[in-house]
């Protein structure tokens, strides 16, 4: 009866990793420059599950630095974000990110959903779903926040300023309206 138990205990400590199942990845070639992109599954859409580097005149690197670009993918205004992903991609909207939020946030629970989207080798985060976000940072006037924050733009946008996704501590996952001419990072959502 002892060991029954014993073997009863064990079971019921590694069910939950069997259960929670991989994220569903792939990966996509973006055919303007050759890129490969990693892709994950996440509610029922595919993302991209990295940032764009597609190099959109105007578009930068965190402090101009090519290394910055092949870690965190490059920087875009509000114009050049709505010409960073390839056909059949889109910059995601308000209601596509509410939708992804929401996921995550049923999931996970509001409090650890930002840890969950961190990446692990990047920012110390989980990444359980391999949406790999990144501390890229932004730029305003200046190049601010690598290291600390994550900025997305979303294709809503307002009197010719647009709405910001912003994943920053102590552990916010947000939406704010921006100006347009703040440069942020881009994440491709695919067409349905």
């Amino acid at each position: 009866m002892k060991n029954a138990l014993v073997k009863m205990m064990a079971l019921l400590t590694v069910l939950p990793l069997v259960c929670s199942a991989a994220p569903q990845t792939g990966t996509f070639r973006d055919g303007r420059d050759g890129h490969t992109y990693k892709t994950v599954v996440i509610g029922s859409r595919v993302w991209m599950a990295e940032n764009m580097a597609f190099n959109v005149k105007g578009s930068a690197c965190y402090d101009n630095k090519p290394e910055n670009c092949a870690k965190y993918g490059r920087l875009y205004n509000f114009e050049m974000a709505n010409k960073a992903c390839p056909s059949g991609w889109h910059l995601p909207d308000n209601d596509e990110w509410k939708r992804f939020r929401t996921f995550i946030e049923d999931s996970d629970g509001k409090e650890a959903a930002w840890v969950s989207l961190k990446s692990r080798d990047k920012w110390n985060g989980s990444d359980r779903y391999g949406f790999d976000v990144v501390p890229a940072g932004k730029a305003t006037d200046e190049f601010l926040e690598l290291g600390v924050s994550a900025h997305f733009w979303s294709a809503t946008s307002e009197d010719g300023d647009a709405y910001g996704w912003h994943l920053a501590p102590p552990g916010d996952f947000g939406v704010d309206f921006d100006i347009s001419s703040n440069m942020y990072s881009v994440r491709c959502l695919k067409d349905y």
